[in-house]
């Protein structure tokens, strides 16, 4: 309603109060008249005032019933106002009440039927190959009739809807034969409307309603219609996009536990800074390798990594490395550095990088590291193996060139000190004699170190390593009588037996005993423990309370001829390793420097073919 009706509301009005004062005027003139004037005169004026009260009488009767019926329709078109935004404003609340796309179709569906007063409604919406278009929601269907439909996308009345993107007045349908198994009404029908879902420049969808009765649809009716279907396509719009945003968020918070899972288990440690340097990720390989808890790392800055160097001493090459990665946009790739993780030096190798966001810019750095300690000291052994291997084949030769004159020195040593008589001749006899026998000592060692593991003629047995253990460390037990050092046996009962030869172990325990006696010049407790591991292999522990291992002839105590001791072969703990190695164990030691140290021997306990070495 505009301004014109406002007119034509308030015209009528005005009007009648016009008439009214006229007709009182008229009214009181007439009165008047007849008291002022004489007959016939007064007769005549107040008649012809009197006529013309009546016809303004007549008039107003007849424009207030004019002005009923107007305000009539004024009253109905303002009622069918309201009843427009009351289905506009249920459309609006159907839009804005759910996130359900069929829950929201229905509910437009409902409006869209209200509005036009039909009782069949269906919506469509284009398959994933847009070639057909299927039944998402329906009114006035049997289930059955709609179940599965599929329409032509480009044919028919729907299809053309589709897509021209223009809405389709349809009436004087021919009737349906089949109505009664389609409608639940029984009734065919007879006009529709078909109204393409179209909004932000794309059609995804059709509503069609349908009457079984002729109806005209006035372009109000159209143009609200249109408006319902373009709020419903926008609605339908936003819900995908807003289901494909859950989805995506899900997607993205999967993948964010897939990466997390992936970091945390994976065998390698990793540190990741954001752009300000703050740790914001520490994994649980990282925690292994650097015995530090993630609590005590993450939101840590690098500068406070600096700051509490002493705790965080495991992590003192990370800062530097990490600011040259966001500062220099350096890489690191394969570097190896020793670092001190709680008083043990480990070798770490690591990658480091800077990470980038989409656009280019910097968001942080991670390095990415593992702990080669182990590979590193196999490497060594190998190397140490493999040295071994040709230093023997070159002691035995020369061994084996130096034992036949020695053995011819020893022989006329004795021959000479039979037949000599002066005492200082004799001292010097023996002299040669000592150091002839001293000599062949040492080359008989350096032939055990080289021989093979099998030399002909001697084989393993199976033996019972509680009972040898004991019986050899009586032996020994006994050679110490007056030195002042007690020896000490812990054997496990049940220790299972081993295929080896006894001599074999003599060898091994032996020289450990006489490196733990040598150990201790003052005295001191030797202790031999003997036990079964969990791995299936069998444990002997030769333990001294003496001065230990200096640090820096630790590295090299199994090597050939290295000794620290004057008089010494340096080839008793490297024909140790060899026969340990041999019978497929491993030497392990540990030492305190003033308090002692510990050898670890470890040797199967099921070992076939072993053949006795020494």
């Amino acid at each position: 309603m505009g301004k014109g009706h406002e007119v034509e509301s308030t015209r009528p009005l005005y009007l009648t109060f016009g008439v009214v004062a006229s007709f009182a005027l008229l009214t009181g003139g007439a009165t008047v008249t007849s008291a002022l004037l004489d007959a016939p005169a007064s007769f005549i004026f107040g008649g012809t005032m009197a006529t013309c009260a009546l016809a303004l009488a007549v008039f107003l009767a007849w424009e207030w019933s004019s002005f009923r019926e107007q305000n009539k329709r004024y009253i109905s078109e303002i009622t069918d106002l309201n009843l427009r935004f009351g289905i506009l404003a249920d459309a609006v609340s159907a839009v804005s009440s759910t996130l359900d796309i069929e829950e929201l179709v229905e509910n437009i569906l409902g409006v869209m039927l209200t509005l036009t007063g039909s009782e069949v409604g269906v919506v469509l919406v284009p398959d994933e190959t847009r070639q057909h278009l299927k039944v998402i929601s329906f009114r006035g269907f049997h289930p059955k009739a709609v179940k599965g439909l599929k329409i032509p996308a480009s044919k028919g009345a729907v299809g053309q809807a589709f897509q021209s993107g223009k809405a389709m007045v349809r009436k004087n349908l021919p009737l349906d034969p089949k109505a009664n198994r389609v409608y639940t009404s029984g009734k065919p029908p007879r006009s529709q409307v078909i109204l393409p879902l179209k909004a932000k420049g794309q059609v995804v969808g059709v509503a069609i309603t349908a009457s079984s009765e002729d109806k005209d649809y006035s372009p109000e009716e159209i143009s609200l219609l249109t408006s319902l279907a373009h709020e419903l396509a926008v609605a339908m719009i936003n819900v995908e996009l807003y289901q494909q945003s859950q989805k995506t968020l899900e997607w993205l918070a999967d993948t964010q536990q897939y990466t997390d899972n992936f970091i945390r288990e994976m065998l390698a440690g990793a540190l990741v800074v954001n752009e300000s340097e703050e740790v914001i990720y520490f994994n649980r390989e990282a925690t292994e390798i650097l015995e530090l808890q993630p609590h005590e790392v993450i939101g840590l800055k690098l500068e406070d990594l600096e700051r509490k160097g002493e705790k965080f001493k495991a992590l003192s090459f990370i800062p530097s490395v990490l600011r040259l990665c966001m500062g220099e946009d350096r890489v690191f790739r394969r570097h190896e550095i020793a670092v001190n993780v709680n008083g043990k030096t480990r070798i770490i190798n690591f990658n480091a990088f800077p990470l980038h966001r989409k656009s280019g810019e910097m968001m942080g750095a991670a390095v990415i590291f593992t702990d080669v300690t182990a590979v590193r000291e196999l490497e060594a052994k190998l190397r140490q193996q493999d040295h071994l291997a040709i230093l023997g084949q070159m002691s035995a030769k020369i061994a084996h060139e130096v034992k036949n004159p020695l053995f011819a020195i020893l022989g006329l040593a004795e021959e000479l000190e039979a037949e000599e008589s002066d005492p200082e001749k004799l001292r010097l006899i023996r002299m040669i004699r000592e150091e002839a026998n001293l000599g062949n000592q040492w080359i008989s060692g350096v032939l055990a170190f080289s021989r093979s593991p099998s030399p002909p003629g001697t084989e393993a047995v199976t033996v019972d390593p509680s009972e040898l253990i004991s019986r050899l460390v009586d032996d020994f037990r006994r050679s110490l009588a007056t030195t002042g050092i007690e020896v000490e046996e812990y054997i496990e009962p049940g220790l299972p037996s081993v295929m080896a030869g006894k001599e074999s172990f003599r060898h091994i325990l032996f020289n450990l005993m006489d490196n733990a006696q040598q150990a201790m010049p003052e005295g001191g407790i030797i202790t031999v423990r003997a036990r079964r591991l969990g791995d299936g292999h069998l444990e002997i522990r030769v333990e001294d309370t003496g001065k230990g291992i200096d640090e820096e002839a630790l590295p090299h105590i199994f090597e050939p001829f290295f000794t620290t001791r004057e008089g010494g072969t340096g080839l008793g703990l490297s024909i140790v390793q060899k026969i340990v190695t041999d019978m497929g164990g491993r030497v392990e030691v540990s030492t305190w420097r003033g308090k002692g140290t510990v050898f670890s021997v470890k040797i199967p306990s099921s070992l076939m073919g072993v053949k006795e070495v020494g």
